[in-house]
């Protein structure tokens, strides 16, 4: 609060404006100083804010680049909020260069603020505006409170505002709280507000920067571990399984995710010797082992694990086979791309799902089905769920069932002998199958596999073994198959067009990948990244998207999916000629079905998800776990239809879409027709009620 009168304040203002002099008992040291920058920096403090235009794509695109600092402080400018509520105040969140990200406060205030462009997008650094709290709290590093005269620029000296900056973990400076307000409503405790909040939110960033550490370290030690080409296995003092790499995996012939938790002795099945160093303390050196489950020999090491009093809290071992090894079989040809989960760009929660569920799959050696439309990244999902597998080591081959005829996708998949055809190798081909021997095989569109192929592939399943053609030797195969389909396989399998018992044998596990449509929260994150993508293989600088274009891709129903907007987006980037942002009129878009789309609404997934069993250290083939996502949503939407008469429920549903069905009309039965209150019943949006209603025929005749 300021100690001396307004008018004796303003006169020792004017007074530097006009003779360049200070009057110390008015003017505090850190206003007078920042008042002589303000003249270095040619600031004009006479200036009226009415011709500046607020940086609104820089604001975006800081928005974008500072989203752990607004998540983190949103919680802190609610509460500040609240607490100034009702007395003309607002809060004030800025970058570290005092660009305005977010303001939140009374509606009378930040109308008067927004005159003087206190407001997001505007740029109150001193250079811009001149002696404010936020600027001068930027250079000096520490709380400001400034007031009235104070302000360097006349329009601002209305208000009265405290700030203090945000420091990082580094002790840089992160970003800036803010309270601001009429001048004559100065309250002494509002400093004390900010700093607290400040320091809050402080600690919280403190806190993510070290689990963030923590979480790097963690993956570092992991890669270093599950790479090396020993076995490996450490347990506590009470004989559990605490860590095991993949080698130690293959070793013991035991999932390394599953294997965790549990006893030595169900991993080694048998008295395994590092048990006797949590035991006695006898540590042991190349010791040759023969292992119960698998009848290898091996060969181990093993060390025991002291606290600071010198006690046993546990051992670890490595392992080394000694028999003749037998080299890996490698395919000729592999997947184009290495995937990890990280590189699924996703984070809505019908994205979330599917990639939990992909993770689960991972844990285990069962079969996968995957179900997505064209598009949306089956064979991504499927690189990911081996990559993170125990058959990362072996081969992932990757077959499209669609695009070969049957003949020759038969000896694609089992190979054949010397002679079994005209114009066959001399010595015969092996089949991928036999060439994935301790990988993966991806089967694209099961869905048009032939009946012939399907009745081959079941026999596969079932005796891991296969048969060149021309040949009756059976191979045995160590293989994992992941399938995946746009189509309704439980439809197919209804009229007849695929095998019923092939179908229980590949939904082992379900995973369903969203339509883009159906997730159009992920856009704006999905398109950043696909131009980083496209960019580096068209050897040009990554380029910006502006907020026209986000829109636009937003609004689109994306037919095609992610394949279509990929290609779509290396169009634009060619047709921007190298320019630095990316814009609406470089997009090569078909016009959509209305003009105008309600974006900010998205529907939230419904989803069935059953309680997994107890974990094993294997995972039966006979368990099914099914995912269950809505039936996706018409393309486009219906807007300003009228609300129709209420509609009787129908006959009880048999499929999930007459379900679906029945419970859009119960809903409208029970709000009598009315829209916005079916819609927030049902929880999605009114334009998604609309495209189902209009899908399901339960429009009034005069609005379809």
């Amino acid at each position: 609060m300021l100690a001396h009168p307004p008018e004796l304040g303003r006169k020792a203002w004017e007074q530097y404006l006009e003779k360049d002099e200070l009057d110390p008992r008015l003017v505090r040291d850190m206003v007078a100083s920042s008042w002589q920058r303000c003249r270095l920096l040619h600031v004009n403090p006479l200036l009226s804010s009415g011709g500046e235009v607020e940086q609104l794509r820089q604001l975006e695109q800081r928005r974008s680049e500072k989203e752990q600092l607004i998540r983190v402080a949103r919680p802190f400018l609610r509460d500040l909020s609240y607490f100034v509520r009702g007395t003309d105040f607002q809060v004030v969140l800025t970058d570290e260069n005092g660009l305005l990200l977010e303001v939140a406060g009374d509606a009378r205030i930040v109308d008067r603020t927004r005159r003087v462009h206190l407001c997001p997008g505007a740029d109150w650094s001193e250079a811009c505006r001149g002696t404010n709290a936020i600027g001068t709290a930027i250079v000096e590093k520490a709380p400001v409170e400034i007031s009235a005269w104070e302000h360097f620029r006349a329009e601002n000296q209305f208000l009265t505002c405290s700030a203090a900056p945000i420091l990082d973990s580094l002790g840089k400076i992160t970003g800036l709280i803010d309270v601001s307000g009429d001048f004559r409503q100065a309250n002494p405790h509002t400093m004390g507000m900010v700093v607290s909040a400040v320091r809050a939110i402080e600690s919280q960033l403190r806190l993510e920067y070290a689990t963030n550490r923590l979480y790097a370290a963690s993956r570092y030690s992991n890669a270093l571990l599950h790479g090396i080409t020993d076995g490996f296995v450490a347990i506590d003092a009470a004989g559990i399984v605490t860590e095991i790499n993949l080698r130690g995996g293959e070793i013991f012939g035991v999932n390394p995710a599953l294997a965790k938790g549990f006893p030595m002795e169900k991993v080694f099945q048998d008295d395994a010797p590092l048990l006797q160093v949590i035991r006695n303390g006898k540590e042991y050196e190349n010791l040759e082992i023969l292992v119960g489950k698998t009848g290898k020999r091996i060969r181990s090491s093993g060390s025991a694990l002291r606290n600071e009093a010198g006690a046993i809290v546990g051992a670890v071992a490595f392992f080394r086979e000694t028999g003749p090894s037998q080299p890996v079989r490698r395919a000729s040809v592999f997947c184009s791309h290495r995937y990890e989960f990280d590189d699924i760009v996703g984070e809505s929660p019908a994205m979330q799902v599917a990639k939990d569920w992909a993770a689960l799959a991972s844990t285990c050696a069962s079969t996968v089905l995957i179900l997505g439309e064209s598009g949306t990244g089956k064979e991504v999902f499927a690189n990911a769920i081996h990559n993170a597998s125990a058959r990362r080591r072996g081969p992932f081959l990757a077959i499209n069932c669609a695009a070969m005829p049957e003949g020759l996708i038969e000896s694609e998949l089992f190979g054949y002998s010397d002679g079994s055809f005209t114009g066959a190798r001399k010595g015969g081909q092996a089949g991928k199958f036999e060439m994935a021997n301790g990988g993966t095989v991806f089967l694209d569109e099961i869905g048009e596999m032939s009946p012939g192929m399907q009745a081959k592939l079941l026999r596969v399943l079932q005796e891991r073994t296969v048969s060149r053609i021309g040949s009756a030797l059976e191979i045995p195969v160590d293989i994992r198959i992941i399938a995946a389909t746009h189509c309704d396989l439980g439809s197919d399998v209804a009229a007849g067009r695929f095998r019923e018992d092939l179908y229980y044998r590949l939904a082992v596990l379900e995973v369903k990948i969203p339509p883009l449509r159906e997730r159009r929260q992920d856009i704006p994150r999905l398109a950043r990244a696909l131009i980083v993508r496209l960019s580096a293989r068209l050897e040009r600088p990554p380029v910006e998207i502006d907020e026209s274009c986000l829109q636009r891709l937003a609004a689109y129903s994306w037919p095609g999916n992610v394949r279509q907007m990929e290609n779509l987006l290396e169009r634009a980037l060619i047709r921007n000629r190298g320019g630095a942002t990316l814009t609406a009129e470089n997009l090569d878009l078909p016009e959509l079905d209305l003009p105008e789309l309600d974006l900010p609404e998205l529907d939230p997934p419904v989803l069935a998800l059953p309680v997994p069993a107890s974990p094993g250290l294997t995972a039966p083939e006979s368990s099914v776990a099914q995912l269950s996502l809505p039936a996706p949503p018409l393309a486009g939407a219906l807007r300003n239809a009228a609300a129709p008469a209420a509609v009787p429920p129908p006959a009880p549903a048999s499929s999930l879409r007459e379900i679906e069905k029945q419970a859009i009309a119960e809903a409208l039965g029970a709000c009598r027709g009315n829209i916005r209150q079916t819609a927030a019943r049902l929880g999605i949006a009114r334009n998604t009620l609309y495209r189902k209603m209009q899908d399901y025929g339960l429009l009034p005749a005069e609005n379809r």
